[in-house]
């Protein structure tokens, strides 16, 4: 027992002791030795570093939330990812709480091999894998330029990770696996441009670090390089970007640098999260670059990597109409449906499937005649009180003079939430009129009528959710996630509406989608917001 208790502590103390000399920040460069270019002698040359600071989006990650100057790089963005939420910290020429005392030699060294002037491996949240590919003349044309920039004191709080990614002295076993510690390979084949696109996409923009699925590790897989995936938090989907049909394979190099001007795709659709931050960093690029970055990117193996939840695409030259689904979207939404406990509790309660309603309860408990109106998708309903198993509710809304027959969530906004029949119609009460930025009078109205307790929920951020998730599997192959800086609420209807027969969302499903997109379009987010709140 005592000998093998002996071999058990040897083993556990050389096993301790490998893991120490594994991970130390010393071993990786030990073993990799890297005899990479150091910088010129000479002053740093402050316009290349500007440009390559842009052309990295640095201030996208480092600048202080909240505040308007880009070149205030006091750090504490946080990016949340299934590792934990990483805090971006002070890069700021600050001396004690930025990198203000950084030698040019000490920043080299973080941005090619992910080490910081204290020892400490960094995580590979920081790009230091595509930054290893950056000239030495180059790095230290970026500090001399970040330099230039106001300091900002206070740090970033540290990263708030889950165990056992709270190791960092792990990371430096990462480092041994994914980190090569090269420059890009010398390649005769091709001509400056295209070496300055890959320069560009590969080393400064560092492309790949988002537009590329990772292992569980947290590393790129380098077969799937640009070809999509999750986004960090796992909200959204980052597209494929190799020219592949399921990536960019029909944007020509043109198309591709007047996104990386305008945000613009050749379908017209607008850039959005993160990305238009990024084309707002490629935009201050020069021509030639932009058409370089396109020009690389257009030489990419093409990956066949349909988005997170698309259908594989038509190969063929016919044009299909996906059938419909019957019943698919209703089962669907179904999960959403409250409880009928739930429903005993709550005072307000969402439309989640076309509700039927009437005016009486006892034609609302027979079900004999035609209801007296329909209550739409994400309408809100007041309940007014409970009867025999039924809701009495009240929808208020406005009415738009002219159209008796509908009424709709906000004035000037066509956001329908009911249809009424003619027998309803008198029994809408209205307020004042109100006029719109067109001069078209509206007035408040509200409607109290009866409903059997289904297809309701009582949470509206569950329905938002939910819609999020539809938009991101049905339509973000072609289309951005939806921004507030995007559409107006009526431009939704017929965008929409002349995409639903290629898609097999049900008219429910269909109508949660377009109320989710007006609600969230630019000139109805505060609504959509204080809505939430309440």
């Amino acid at each position: 027992m005592k000998k093998t208790a002996i071999a058990i502590g040897l083993v556990f103390i050389l096993g301790c002791a490998g893991f120490w000399i594994l991970t130390a920040p010393w071993a990786w460069t030990l073993v990799h030795r890297p005899s990479r270019d150091i910088p010129d002698e000479g002053p740093a040359n402050l316009a290349n570093g500007h440009l390559l600071f842009t052309a990295a989006a640095c201030a996208i990650c480092h600048a202080t939330p909240n505040q308007p100057n880009e070149n205030l790089l006091g750090g504490g963005k946080t990016l949340t990812s299934d590792f934990g939420a990483f805090h971006m910290p002070n890069i700021s020429p600050d001396v004690a709480d930025g990198i203000g005392s950084w030698s040019t030699a000490q920043f080299i060294r973080a941005m090619r091999e992910g080490i910081t002037p204290h020892g400490e491996n960094e995580y590979p949240a920081f790009p230091y894998p595509s930054y290893q590919r950056m000239t030495a003349n180059d790095l230290r044309d970026i500090l001399a330029y970040i330099k230039t920039l106001p300091p900002v004191h206070g740090k970033a709080p540290a990263h708030d990770l889950k165990f056992p990614f709270t190791i960092r002295r792990a990371v430096g076993a990462w480092r041994m696996l994914f980190l090569d510690g090269k420059a890009l390979a010398p390649d005769t084949r091709h001509d400056e441009r295209w070496l300055r696109g890959r320069y560009l996409v590969e080393a400064v923009a560092h492309c790949a670090e988002c537009h590329s699925p990772r292992n569980a590790l947290g590393a790129i897989s380098a077969d799937r390089r640009y070809a999509g995936g999750p986004s960090p938090d796992g909200s959204a989907y980052v597209p494929n970007i190799s020219p592949d049909e399921t990536g960019i394979g029909y944007w020509s190099v043109n198309e591709i640098a007047r996104y990386l001007k305008e945000g613009l795709t050749p379908l017209n659709i607008p850039a959005g999260g993160d990305m238009r931050e990024i084309v707002h960093a490629t935009a201050k690029l020069s021509a030639d670059d932009r058409l370089a970055m396109a020009a690389y990117l257009k030489t990419l193996a093409p990956i066949d990597a349909p988005n997170a939840g698309v259908p594989e695409p038509n190969r063929t030259a016919e044009v299909k109409v996906l059938p419909a689904r019957e019943n698919a979207g209703a089962s669907q939404l179904a999960t959403l449906a409250a409880s009928s406990q739930a429903l005993e509790r709550a005072d307000t309660a969402y439309v989640v499937v076309t509700q039927p309603f009437y005016l009486s309860a006892e034609d609302a408990a027979s079900g004999a005649k035609a209801p007296d109106g329909k209550f739409l998708a994400a309408s809100p309903l007041k309940i007014v009180s409970r009867r025999n198993g039924l809701l009495q509710v009240r929808l208020d809304g406005w009415r738009q003079q002219g159209s008796d027959n509908a009424m709709y969530a906000l004035p000037g906004q066509r956001i329908l939430q009911s249809v009424l029949a003619p027998s309803a119609i008198p029994m809408v009460r209205t307020g004042e009129n109100h006029s719109d930025v067109a001069g078209q009078a509206w007035r408040d109205a509200s409607l109290t009528a009866w409903i059997k307790p289904a297809g309701l929920a009582t949470d509206m951020n569950v329905l938002w959710q939910y819609n999020s998730k539809v938009f991101n599997a049905t339509c973000s192959a072609c289309h951005a996630v939806p921004e507030t800086e995007g559409f107006l609420a009526n431009q939704w209807i017929g965008t929409l509406k002349s995409m639903k027969l290629y898609t097999s969302l049900s008219d429910d499903e269909y109508r949660q989608l377009l109320a989710y997109l007006q609600f969230h379009a630019k000139d109805t987010l505060a609504a959509t917001q204080r809505s939430a709140r309440q």
